[in-house]
This record gives C-alpha cells, sequence and structure tokens, in this order.
C-alpha cells in the first residue's frame, strides 16, 4: 500500500470514527429533553464549528483564510461547499426524524454509487471491480448492522426515503465538488469558511436565538464534543483525506461510520450486537481491508 494512499486512509477512517461517535452523542441529545431539534442542532453545530475553525485558522495563517475573498471564484465554490454540507447533515437528520437511524444509514450507502456514476460520466472512469464489489459489501454490512436482519425495523416512509436521497446526493456532492478549491488554496480555508457559511445559510431558515435550549452540563458537554470532535477535526480529517483518494473510495470507506456508532452505542448506551449485526460488521471490515490491499491506479 502506498504512503500517500495509506495517509489518506486512516484520515478517512479516524474521521468516520469521530463521526460515529458524534452520531452516539446525537442519539442521547435527542433522547433527552434538550429542546434540540435537528434543524436547530445542524444550525448551531455549524455555526459555532465554522466560527472556532475560522477564528483558530486566521491565527496562524491569516493570508490564506482570508485571501481567498480575492478571487470570486474561490468565493462561489465556497459557498457552494458550504450550501452542500448543510444539505448533507440536515437531510440525513431528516430522514432519521421520519424513520430511524437505521434507515438513514442504509440510504447514505448510496454515497460510493452516486460518486462512482458522477466520475464515469465526467471524466470517463468507470468503477472497478474490486470497487463494485467493495460497494457490495459495504451496502449489504451496513444494512446487516442497523437492522440485525429484521429488515421489518427499517420504516422506509415516503418522506424517510426522499430526505435520504436528499443526503446521499450532497454527501457524494461534498466529496467531489471542492477537490480543485482545496488544489488551489488548502484544506482548511476551504473547510472552515464552508461550516460557517454553511451555518449561516442555515440561520434564514433557522434562527439560533428562537431556539428552546435546556442547556445542563451534559447537554453542553454533548454539544461541545459534537462541535469540536463530530464536526471541526471529522471535517479536516475527511477534507484532508480528499487530496489522496477518489471520492469513491473515501464514501466506501466512510462506511465504517455506521460500524462506529454501533460500538460507542454499545459502549455508552448499552446497546448489545446480535448475531447478523457481527456479520454486517465482519463485511464492512472485508470492505475495508479489500480497498487497503488493492493495487492503485
Amino acid at each position: 500500500m502506498s504512503s500517500p494512499f495509506l495517509k489518506g486512509f486512516l484520515l478517512v477512517v479516524f474521521a468516520s470514527i469521530l463521526w460515529g461517535a458524534m452520531g452516539t452523542v446525537v442519539q442521547y441529545l435527542f433522547s433527552v429533553p434538550s429542546g434540540f431539534t435537528a434543524l436547530g442542532l445542524v444550525t448551531l453545530r455549524q455555526l459555532a464549528a465554522g466560527t472556532i475553525f475560522v477564528a483558530a485558522a486566521s491565527l496562524f495563517m491569516p493570508k490564506a483564510m482570508w485571501g481567498i475573498f480575492k478571487n470570486p471564484r474561490d468565493v462561489l465554490d465556497i459557498v457552494v461547499a458550504g450550501i452542500f454540507i448543510f444539505a448533507g447533515h440536515y437531510g440525513f437528520f431528516q430522514s432519521i426524524y421520519y424513520s430511524n437511524a437505521g434507515t438513514g444509514a442504509v440510504l447514505l450507502t448510496l454515497v460510493p454509487l452516486l460518486s462512482g456514476v458522477w466520475i464515469a460520466l465526467r471524466h470517463h472512469r468507470f468503477v472497478t471491480p474490486v470497487e463494485a464489489v467493495c460497494f457490495l459489501l459495504a451496502a449489504a454490512g451496513v444494512a446487516l448492522i442497523v437492522t440485525d436482519g429484521d429488515f421489518n425495523r427499517l420504516q422506509f416512509s415516503p418522506l424517510a426515503i426522499a430526505w435520504g436521497i436528499v443526503a446521499a446526493v450532497f454527501s457524494a456532492a461534498y466529496l467531489i465538488q471542492p477537490a480543485g478549491i482545496i488544489r488551489r488554496v488548502g484544506v482548511i480555508p476551504v473547510v472552515a469558511w464552508s461550516i460557517l457559511i454553511g451555518g449561516v445559510i442555515a440561520s434564514s431558515v433557522c434562527r439560533p436565538w428562537t431556539l428552546d435550549i435546556r442547556w445542563t452540563t451534559d447537554v453542553a458537554a454533548s454539544f461541545g464534543f459534537i462541535v469540536i470532535f463530530g464536526t471541526v477535526l471529522a471535517f479536516y480529517f475527511y477534507m484532508s483525506g480528499l487530496k489522496y483518494l477518489s471520492p469513491v473510495v473515501m464514501g466506501l470507506l466512510n462506511c465504517a461510520e455506521p460500524l462506529s456508532a454501533f460500538l460507542f452505542s454499545i459502549i455508552f448506551l448499552g446497546d448489545r450486537f446480535g448475531a447478523w449485526q457481527c456479520l454486517g460488521v465482519a463485511m464492512v471490515l472485508a470492505n475495508v481491508c479489500l480497498l487497503t490491499l488493492a493495487p492503485r491506479r
């Protein structure tokens, strides 16, 4: 395995672990009387994380952070990336709201497929047989993890499917769209500004000052974890991996996120694994191993 691929592999897997842990924390916030709605949590999360990211990065690299506003194309690209971030996460939370977390996770396995279709059409680069096998392993593995073999637990209501597809489309778009501007200006300015701009755009729909959040110590600590680890660090690692991996491979590796979420839910929320879920874990790990060992093109 080449060094650049290994670096990208580790960055994306670590980001997926952080997102999985964040999912467990989000589940906790929705299970207690915190006052958070999906839209409110997405909005405050991006505003807080974006503000911290922009402020911290401006101290260490002010020229790169503020120089992007000299180029209208860079500004437009970051605004579009911010819209994609907001739309992808809002769609995912809405899919969970109208069904359950399992349904949302299964629908997000469309991301590598959508990325592969776009690359095939745009760059005449077809999905490799290994990537096709990995997509099937990832999709089937995630389905078994979130259902434990009982597909009646998936509540495929029309709204859940619609919002899940929205989440998958915009998540795939965010994998592909920022690649050019990341090469031009770097990872940190793109991630920092796109998260903040996504939060500002969300504020036009959900006004943060109108939210009735019950700020207890546990709620504040959970929200802080979501902002710092589940957003700032996770997005930085994930978008850094974009420099070394194709969007298809990144989407397939991101299937480690539901695996991470289930492991954290077992540790902290007392959930248990069934036999079919163990098989699903093995299939997700097989997907990661195949991608790791496959020859790079």
